[in-house]
């Protein structure tokens, strides 16, 4: 037999060394912010042979410790870690931390965990309750920088994720994305809306704002085979908008005309009984602009007056409508008596009741007194010639029609603003912003209504993007209503007022002071 000298037996021993060193790879995963994420009920083997020792807050396990890391996402309930397997072969110990890698704080950890003989009993299991969405993560190592394979095993208990009902939709704005899962959720008994049993698989509950433009709900690239709802109105009476089941391969997107101010609630589901993880990306197309044209007034001067024989709660009249070409009063009541003066002299007025091309109230020149039959809005077609017509003249600059829509608060007041009109009894009034144009931060409207109300208040740039969003609880009678106009640029700017499913449209012009 022959047999190595001391010398020669040194140099094979730091081979092996050497070699045993370099049989494994470092792992991609062995700092803390290359960490793997693993989902619930996933099995992973792997190994910690080539990981370095990690200097992390102890969280009760002994040093060195030779680790390698993972993350998994709260569900809300109990998560339990174990590397107790016949797989596992040198001494573990896990660690769960919360936090930032730099900046690390001890959840829970296991060194020898009770109950499980494997490996001599030196294998671990830790567990602890899960805050929803919250990421945790997971060292795996050894003790006394031991290593070799092991398996970990991930276990969550099923918890109903927090937006489950209808009535804890996660509101979203345009432009969001937004990431989740359906496992442990419930199915909604919503309605087919569109598609047969939108409600056979659990589903979480989103909500978003309309801002006048398309909104696009979509689902693509989710982890599993999805659908899509999109509705309005309560949460116990919901009416269905639209739905998509397959856009994206088996993803689904939903793309829907959307009322400015109005909730839109979106139900993400699956297809029969599918659940799982997905990404909600949600996208708002810019509203489109006010109408142009001739309107019925001329650098801000009103064209047409429409007053009341007695100064009470204001009416509305809007801009002119081409095509058919007529002013409108809106919200007349039957019985009341309005007065119309035109500032030309020799325009002859035709107003009807109804409709565009309804019963004759009366016609001729101005001022012309009017009464309504009806409730309901009045038409006034402008006409150069001395008969009774259906065709009205637009004349002025042509400007954006929104900023002839005029309320006021007295019937003599502020006539540069545009038309004043007035009513004899109260009814719901949005007056004018002012001062306007506005300076310092700061702007107000005066809204009445004959009851308690809640007004919703966008802010609309000329490109149409949504750069305010208010809302403001109104009391019966006139309220004084502040608008944050703070930060904006200067410039001309839309307001969308909506009271009581009614939307007045004002104009604001920002400078800077």
């Amino acid at each position: 037999m022959k047999v190595l000298n001391s010398g020669k037996a040194l140099i094979v021993a730091a081979l092996a060394i050497f070699s045993m060193n370099f049989a494994y790879a470092q792992p991609a995963n062995d700092a803390c912010s290359g960490a793997i994420a693993i989902t619930c009920g996933q099995t992973i083997t792997a190994s910690n042979a080539a990981a370095t020792n990690d200097a992390v807050p102890a969280c009760g396990l002994s040093a060195p410790r030779k680790g390698v890391w993972y993350t998994i996402t709260g569900t809300g309930g109990l998560i339990t870690l174990s590397t107790c397997s016949a797989t596992t072969n040198f001494d573990t110990q896990i660690a769960v931390y919360t936090g930032a890698c730099g900046a690390l704080t001890c959840v829970g950890s296991n060194d020898n965990a009770a109950g499980c003989a494997n490996f001599f009993g030196r294998l671990s299991t830790v567990s602890f309750t899960s805050t929803f969405g919250t990421v945790y993560r997971i060292m795996v190592a050894g003790k006394l920088s031991a290593s070799g394979t092991f398996t970990l095993a991930a276990t969550c208990a099923v918890v109903a994720p927090p937006n489950d009902e209808c009535a804890n939709s996660i509101l979203v704005t345009c432009g969001s994305t937004t990431t989740g899962s359906t496992v442990g959720s419930t199915a909604d008994a919503v309605g087919t809306c569109n598609f047969n049993s939108l409600n056979t698989a659990g589903g979480v509950w989103y909500s978003v704002v309309g801002n006048g433009g398309t909104v696009t709900a979509s689902l693509c690239g989710s982890g599993y085979d999805t659908r899509i709802g999109v509705f309005t109105g309560s949460c116990g009476a919901l009416t269905c908008v639209t739905s998509n089941d397959d856009f994206c391969g088996l993803q689904s997107q939903a793309a829907f005309s959307s009322t400015a101010g109005t909730t839109y609630y979106i139900l993400v589901t699956g297809y029969s009984t599918a659940v799982g993880n997905f990404t909600l990306n949600v996208t708002c197309a810019a509203p489109p602009p006010p109408p142009t044209g001739n309107c019925d007034c001329n650098n801000g001067t009103p064209y047409l007056t429409v007053t009341a024989p007695s100064t009470t709660t204001p009416l509305t009249i809007s801009s002119c409508t081409f095509g058919g070409e007529y002013n409108t009063i809106n919200g007349a009541v039957s019985g009341r008596t309005y007065v119309v003066t035109s500032s030309i002299a020799t325009d002859y007025l035709t107003v009807r009741q109804g409709t565009p091309g309804g019963a004759v109230l009366a016609c001729g020149t101005t001022p012309l007194t009017i009464t309504a039959t009806a409730n309901g809005p009045i038409y006034l077609h402008v006409n150069t010639n001395s008969t009774c017509g259906t065709q009205s003249e637009c004349r002025g600059t042509t400007i954006t029609c929104t900023s002839c829509v005029t309320t006021l608060s007295t019937s003599t007041d502020l006539p540069e603003t545009g038309l004043d009109v007035r009513e004899v009894s109260g009814s719901l009034n949005v007056g004018d912003i002012y001062p306007n144009p506005a300076q310092f931060g700061q702007a107000f409207m005066n809204i009445a209504t004959p009851e308690e109300a809640v007004a919703s208040i966008q802010l609309f740039d000329q490109a149409g993007r949504m750069v305010r969003n208010m809302e403001t609880e109104l009391y019966s009678g006139v309220n004084k209503v502040e608008l944050n106009v703070n930060n904006l640029a200067q410039g001309t700017y839309f307001a969308a007022v909506r009271v009581n499913n009614e939307v007045f449209r004002k104009k604001l012009i920002v400078v800077q002071p």
